[in-house]
Formats: C-alpha cells, structure tokens, sequence
C-alpha cells in the first residue's frame, strides 16, 4: 500500500513538472510568434502604396 502512494505521488509530480515544462514552451512559443507579426507589421508600414491609395483620408461628410 505504501508503495502504491509513493508511486502515485511520484506520477503526479512528473506530471507536474511536464505541464510546467509545456506550458513554458507555448508561453516562449507565443512570444517568438508575437514578435514576429510585430516585425511583419512595421515591415508592412513601410511600405509605400503603388498607386498611392490609402495614403489620405477625407473624414469629411
């Protein structure tokens, strides 16, 4: 019976430790792809438009 609860809890903090390792990766997973849109997007502000559309905008109605 001991041994049966030592080998539970030692499950449980293996578990334990690969959620902790999973959610780590995602959370580092989740920056690399959050910088790279912003990249993406100042990239997509610098470029200028072909026919020079989108550059004004008549708010007026």
């Amino acid at each position: 019976m001991e041994m049966q609860i030592a080998s539970m809890a030692m499950s449980m903090s293996e578990a334990k430790v690969a959620q902790g390792v999973t959610v780590s990766m995602l959370k580092k997973t989740m920056e690399a792809s959050e910088q790279s849109m912003q990249t993406i997007l100042d990239m997509l502000d610098s470029i200028p438009s072909p026919d020079g559309k989108g550059q004004l905008l008549n708010v007026r109605v």
